[in-house]
This record gives structure tokens, C-alpha cells and sequence, in this order.
């Protein structure tokens, strides 16, 4: 009977996730068809419904797994196991992957400060596709590679803030603020998670208790991105150009062709250059508070 709620929980805890993601899901897709048709966006459309579209199907193949577990259904048990990890492997990729391209974009295109955090994802695809390779160092490395995006990410943004903190206004500053503050927590929700796995795998009494916390994390790591994007959405974006920046507020009613992509930067002009105090008042007129 104890094995039999394990196995449930299982399930339960999968479906529960998922359907928190499906809401998450259909925000940000309604965020983001309503915003303007460019290559960010549509890069952020395309990996919205491709970290949905894997999670759909992991959640799938659990319930699958889960009930040929309790009823003893004849299926290719192995082979789904392995597909539902693969899935993993891949979804976990992806949102690694659009974190590093927004740390990227935020830090102009320097293709130098993400080379690590690449480099990492790389070999936690190969942990992850070698069933054979140690498990520990999957989410450990991937684990290293959050914090040091989240990190980049959330120092760069800090940094442009300090270095134009005389110029702006008090409002100004406190959207830089919430602009570090989404990055960072959206970044420790999936990094909490990848812990607190390790540290009950690596305990022998508290070792159950790391499979319910694997089939969080299958969902968690598609909510996370889709979370950052849905606060961006709806709440502080960050403006950047190439020599000084200001944070601006998103509003669904402000005309859309003024609005900056999803990602939370505009390129400067050709020039390379914005006077301060004109784009804060470009931004005051723009955008409403």
C-alpha cells in the first residue's frame, strides 16, 4: 500500500505542476502574440511552446509509467523511461539555453561572457543523454550554470543602474530594482529545486523523497522561463543602449510600436549613442506609469 501512494504521489505531484504551467502557459502566450513581430519575440514564441509542447509530453509518458507501475500494464517500460529523460535532458537545454541568450543580449552582444555558461550546458546534455554517466553531475553542473547567468544577467543590470544612479530619478531606480529582483527569484526557484534534489539523493533516509522531487523539477524547468517572460510581461522590463539606460514600464495599453521586445532591450541607434535625460522623458512620455 505504501508503495502505491508513492507511485500516486508521483503522478499527482506531476499533474499538479503541469497544471499550474498550462496557466502559466496560456498567459504567456496571450502576452506574447500581442507584442510587436520581431526575431526576440518570435524567438521567445517558439520557445514557449517548445519547453510547453516536451513538458506535455514527459507529463504524458509519467502518467503512462506511472499506471503501468500500479497496474502492471505490458509496455515498453525502458524505452519510455529513457524517452521521458531525454525529454528532460532537452527541456532543460532549451530554458538554459534562452537564459544564456538573454544574458547575451543584456550584456550587448558580448559573445565572451556567455562562453562558459555554454560550454556547461554542453556537457550537462552529455551527462544527461549517457544513462550510463553519473546522475549528480547533471544537475549539478546545471545547478552552477543558473546561478552564474542568473548572476550575470542580474550584475549587468545592477551595474548600469549604479553607473547612471545620479541621473536617475527615484522611480527609475526602483524598476531597475525589479528588474534584478525577477531575474533573481525566477533564477532561484529552478536552482532551490536542483539543490534540494541533490542534497536528498545524497542523504540515504531522505533518498525517497528525491524521485517526487525529480517529477517537480520535469515541470519546473518550463515554468521558470515561461515565469520570467509572463513578469516581464507584466510588470519591468529594462531598457538599454549602448552607453546609458533607463528602466521602463510595460503597459498593454501603450501602443505596441513603441514598446521594446519581450527580452527587455532596445538596441541604440546607429550612432551608438542616447542623451540621458531625453530618454527618460521619452520614456515618461511613453509609457504609462
Amino acid at each position: 500500500m505504501t508503495e502505491l501512494w508513492y507511485l500516486v504521489a508521483d503522478m499527482w505531484i506531476s499533474t499538479f505542476f503541469y497544471g499550474i504551467y498550462l496557466v502559466l502557459f496560456c498567459i504567456c502566450i496571450y502576452i506574447l502574440l500581442h507584442r510587436p513581430l520581431n526575431l526576440a519575440n518570435t524567438i521567445l514564441l517558439v520557445t514557449a511552446i517548445a519547453l510547453f509542447v516536451l513538458s506535455s509530453l514527459q507529463t504524458i509518458i509519467n502518467i503512462i509509467l506511472g499506471a503501468a507501475d500500479i497496474d502492471n500494464i505490458n509496455i515498453p517500460y525502458d524505452q519510455l523511461f529513457y524517452a521521458g529523460n531525454m525529454l528532460y535532458v532537452a527541456n532543460n537545454a532549451i530554458a538554459d539555453a534562452l537564459f544564456i541568450y538573454r544574458c547575451y543580449v543584456i550584456w550587448n552582444h558580448n559573445i565572451y561572457v556567455v562562453v562558459a555558461p555554454f560550454i556547461m550546458v554542453v556537457v550537462t546534455i552529455v551527462f544527461g543523454v549517457d544513462q550510463a554517466l553519473p546522475l549528480a553531475p547533471f544537475f549539478g553542473i546545471t545547478l552552477g550554470t543558473n546561478v552564474l547567468v542568473t548572476g550575470l544577467t542580474a550584475g549587468r543590470i545592477w551595474w548600469i543602474g549604479r553607473q547612471n544612479r545620479v541621473h536617475l530619478k527615484p522611480d527609475m531606480r526602483a524598476r531597475y530594482m525589479s528588474s534584478i529582483s525577477i531575474i533573481v527569484e525566477s533564477g532561484v526557484i529552478y536552482s532551490a529545486g536542483i539543490l534540494t534534489w541533490l542534497i536528498l539523493q545524497a542523504i540515504p533516509f531522505t533518498f525517497p523523497a528525491a524521485d517526487p522531487t525529480a517529477v517537480m523539477l520535469s515541470q519546473v524547468v518550463g515554468i521558470v522561463p515561461t515565469l520570467i517572460i509572463v513578469r516581464v510581461g507584466l510588470g519591468i522590463s529594462v531598457q538599454s543602449g549602448s552607453n546609458v539606460s533607463s528602466a521602463t514600464l510595460l503597459n498593454s495599453d501603450v501602443d505596441s510600436r513603441s514598446r521594446p521586445h519581450i527580452l527587455g532591450i532596445v538596441r541604440s541607434d546607429k550612432s551608438g549613442i542616447y542623451d540621458l535625460e531625453q530618454n527618460i522623458q521619452s520614456s515618461d512620455s511613453n509609457w504609462t506609469r
